[in-house]
């Protein structure tokens, strides 16, 4: 390290949704923002070989940390322990969700969970606020979350009827949407299976329905978690309509289906809201991702303990795997351009009216915060050293192509195996 500048010096193949260019970055560590690019004088602190990628850094827009003030949920995660999988996962900007004991739905209550993430953290948390009946839309400088359909924890959801109510004083906003219909769910709460207990058509339904009010209330929809390819062509409607509709697909709505779930050694307990589809719809999400219609990649990391999952409840912890998960669908023939653009690029579009700095780039002046890949390095993530206090993951013992070799926060360094600073 520089000590004059206390800067840092790093050489390698920078990768970026144009393509990749062999160069060094210059990193202010007081700042953590990039100083220079280029062909730039003096010994590299560190220098990266031919063949793995410097990227700007993973994002997950779609992440429960489980956090706040009443530490309630702290036993299935926080913001440290979820921070620590982000770091293994390549992530460096986390998206958290408000179905918490506490939800931040006012000024408050936001702003205590804001003080905690800040205090804890170790990347940077965007942290949406919840809509509620009460419409106490404090902040326009946030995201909001609405779950049209009950998840879990107790949240407040509404189906069709009152929902434009509900909405009113959100107009303008961006709201991510859990889409799944109620009258639907309750219609088939009795079926023998989870999956049939939601149906795809209550998210079809539901899609609909927000798709009507969002134009009717000037809302920037996100439809989040999107599990069925009918939903997507019902946004690609849309959107050539002329409405503006974002939305993104989980690790495990790409990897795993109906028909495949247990093939995987955690198969029993791949249940999640909504819940695993068709192969079809599979196979329209993934191609979703790859053309685009699908904006971005995120995890709906949702850990419970051990023993939660052993008893039924909803929801899989992904953080560990996402930088790991990106090399996989790479192994797949995605190419590397459109990953980044996916898991970085698009995902810090997204977020650039909440965060400070300007992630997503690797150019002077944006945040240094960097996911460093070895696409061709086999690893493979046994249950001891997950990072999610879960304890456990979707793909634990089956090896992925390549790995995650150091995340870069705001210019600091940390080894992703031991989430351990290195400077």
């Amino acid at each position: 390290m520089s000590s004059s500048e206390n800067s840092w010096l790093l050489e390698g193949d920078l990768l970026e949704p144009g393509g990749v260019s062999r160069e060094r970055l210059r990193i202010c560590a007081d700042s953590g923002t990039i100083l220079e690019r280029g062909d730039l004088p003096g010994d590299p602190d560190v220098v990266w070989p031919e063949g793995n990628f410097v990227c700007p850094g993973f994002i997950d827009i779609h992440v429960h940390c489980r956090d706040d003030p009443s530490g309630e949920h702290r036993y299935k995660e926080d913001f440290l322990s979820s921070s620590q999988a982000a770091i293994q996962g390549g992530v460096v900007l986390l998206g958290d969700m408000p179905n918490n004991p506490i939800p931040p739905s006012n000024q408050l209550d936001y702003q205590k969970k804001r003080d905690l993430a800040n205090e804890v953290g170790l990347v940077d948390i965007v942290l949406h606020g919840l809509v509620t009946p009460e419409g106490d839309c404090f902040s326009s400088k946030i995201p909001w979350k609405c779950y049209f359909g009950p998840s879990v924890g107790e949240i407040d959801s509404w189906g069709d009827q009152g929902v434009t109510e509900v909405l009113q004083n959100y107009r303008g906003e961006r709201v991510t949407f859990h889409a799944e219909d109620p009258p639907m769910l309750i219609a088939a709460q009795n079926a023998e299976t989870h999956e049939k207990r939601r149906p795809p058509e209550a998210e079809v339904a539901a899609i609909d329905t927000i798709l009507k009010v969002c134009r009717e209330l000037d809302i920037s929809a996100h439809i989040a978690h999107l599990s069925t390819g009918e939903g997507l062509r019902r946004i690609e409607r849309a959107r050539a309509e002329g409405q503006s509709v974002t939305t993104e697909v989980t690790p495990h709505h790409l990897a795993f289906d109906m028909e495949n779930r247990h093939e995987w050694k955690c198969g029993e307990w791949l249940q999640m809201n909504p819940p695993l589809r068709t192969p079809w719809d599979r196979e329209v999400l993934m191609e979703g991702l790859l053309n685009g219609s699908i904006d971005v990649l995120a995890t709906d990391h949702a850990p419970h303990s051990v023993e939660e999952n052993r008893q039924g409840i909803s929801g899989v912890p992904q953080l560990d795997t996402f930088g790991a998960f990106v090399c996989q669908l790479a192994a797949e023939g995605f190419p590397w351009e459109t990953l980044v653009t996916r898991a970085s690029t698009r995902p810090a579009e997204l977020f650039d009216p909440f965060v400070e700095g300007t992630f997503g780039q690797l150019k002077p002046g944006a945040v240094a915060s960097l996911t460093i890949v070895d696409p061709k390095q086999p690893w493979t993530l046994e249950r001891s050293a997950v990072r999610s206090r879960s304890g456990w993951s979707p793909f634990e013992g089956r090896p992925f192509p390549g790995q995650i070799l150091e995340t870069v926060v705001r210019g600091k360094r940390y080894d992703p195996a031991s989430t351990a600073k290195r400077s």
